[in-house]
């Protein structure tokens, strides 16, 4: 009995110790049962530290994430709280009124955040940018489910997202052109549209939400591109699709979704710079479309830094009518917004995120705030000029199959900007560790001038290569 005992006991700490055996250390890894990134090690080169958690917060979160057998525990206990108790208990879902489900979110309040205060600057910094360049600029905010059925919300949750006003408030004294698409989905779906599923997917909108929303932010633009009309639904395919779980999720569901499919010719050219362009580990979403018939009516090549609302079903809706369309990720991503202007060297420029994605997984504050805009080079040309030249060692050339990474060193230490000349074309070297680089298509680095421009904005500095 005694040796039974002792089995037993064996037995139950082994159980016991199994998720920790089994604790999950691969860096940069998204959880399929609640669709999202997992933490990664709080003290490794890839931490994101929450500036309201402190380091205590992302210890708790790695160790949440990483623990061995958590898929199968969450979805174990989700099913059986549903089945039993009609209950939805799931990191990414809640059950609201008349089978609803919600993301589990009641609104940020009515204060504004740090981190909130620190986008609302950096997208009026980026909006001046494209002024200065002669770029139209669009920021596209799109609600959360919860804001546009709040009369569906699960009971007792009292969904409180006031902040908006004064975000929207610092958007205006920076003026920057910006649509809020909640209005709009609002209104459509009082007219009897359902633009959010009722199950599936409700952390985003669906198709029909994201036809409407799009063609928002395509009334914005059409008054600098008459090309930009808005999407008419004879331009699609519409047929339906039987949801069986939830998205991400063996939850179980029985819900059709109204699918919408283009009809027109889209040309697909990711593959022609997949790999090659620079994106954040964690969020690597890239998309590179042309369509011959908008461009052909003037349609502008538009980068649109976008979200899941945009990558998973709105991006359809910008393929039909934009000339070219290059799509990135800008979860982390757009801080290196100056990386992709001068990349793609766009004709519009689109901003598009969520109301749920402020936070320091999608948007770090410290990065916002250390991210540097250069104004444009004529805003310098009364300066004093300095020559100098440019040694073979300073400038190094990365060729890849369609990219090439141009990095400069050895630059005055009191340079603030830094710019390079190719031919009449003038573009902005971008900071960082390594130096200053600036990545553009292979064969376009003939000739090069690199102008420099001092901390106190006293002295330009012009090298020129030998």
């Amino acid at each position: 009995m005694k040796k039974y005992q002792i089995a037993l006991i064996a037995v139950f700490f082994a159980l016991l110790l199994l998720p920790v055996a089994a604790f999950t250390r691969e860096e940069n890894i998204a959880s399929k049962i609640d669709n999202r990134m997992l933490a990664n090690n709080p003290f490794g080169p890839n931490a994101v530290i929450d500036s309201e958690t402190g380091l205590s917060g992302a210890v708790e979160r790695y160790v949440s994430d990483r623990i061995g057998y958590r898929t199968e525990m969450i979805r174990l206990y989700t099913q059986l709280s549903d089945k039993l108790f009609g209950v939805m208990v799931h990191p990414s879902y809640t059950y609201g009124r008349n089978g609803h489900v919600f993301p589990p979110d009641p609104g940020d309040g009515p204060e504004l955040s740090d981190l909130k205060r620190t986008f609302a600057d950096m997208v009026i910094r980026i909006q001046h940018y494209c002024d200065q360049r002669g770029v139209p600029f669009l920021f596209a905010f799109d609600p959360i489910k919860n804001a546009v059925y709040r009369d569906e919300l699960p009971v007792g949750m009292n969904f409180n997202n006031d902040w908006k006003e004064e975000f929207f408030a610092l958007l205006d004294q920076g003026g920057v052109n910006y649509v809020d698409t909640t209005d709009t989905l609002i209104q459509k779906r009082q007219d009897g549209q359902v633009v959010f599923n009722r199950k599936f997917n409700a952390g985003h909108w669906n198709n029909c939400g994201a036809f409407f929303g799009v063609n928002h932010m395509l009334a914005a633009l059409e008054g600098d591109f008459p090309a930009l009309t808005p999407n008419r639904m004879e331009d699609f395919f519409i047929w339906t699709r039987l949801d069986a779980t939830l998205p991400a999720s063996d939850f179980p569901i029985h819900e059709f979704e109204t699918i919408y499919e283009y009809r027109c010719r889209v040309d697909d050219l990711t593959n022609t710079l997949a790999g090659e362009v620079k994106l954040d580990p964690q969020y690597t979403d890239f998309r590179y479309t042309v369509n011959p018939d908008q461009l052909e009516k003037g349609a502008p090549r538009t980068l649109v830094l976008q979200g899941s609302y945009m990558n998973g079903m709105g991006y359809k809706f910008l393929d039909t009518r934009l000339g070219e369309y290059i799509a990135v990720h800008n979860f982390q991503n757009i801080t290196d917004f100056d990386y992709y202007f001068n990349l793609f060297q766009p004709e519009c420029v689109i901003f598009e995120v969520g109301e749920y994605v402020f936070t320091e997984r999608y948007f770090s504050t410290q990065r916002m705030a250390a991210a540097q805009l250069n104004p444009v080079l004529d805003t310098f040309a009364a300066l004093p000029e300095e020559e100098g030249l440019l040694e073979t060692g300073q400038v190094q050339l990365r060729e890849g199959e369609a990219l090439t990474t141009l990095t400069v060193t050895g630059l005055p230490a009191d340079t603030r900007y830094a710019y390079a000349i190719i031919g009449d074309t003038v573009y902005d070297l971008h900071r960082g560790e390594e130096g200053c680089t600036l990545t553009l298509r292979n064969g376009t680095f003939d000739g090069l001038t690199v102008v420099t421009v001092d901390d106190a904005q006293q002295v330009r500095r012009v090298f020129r290569t030998e």
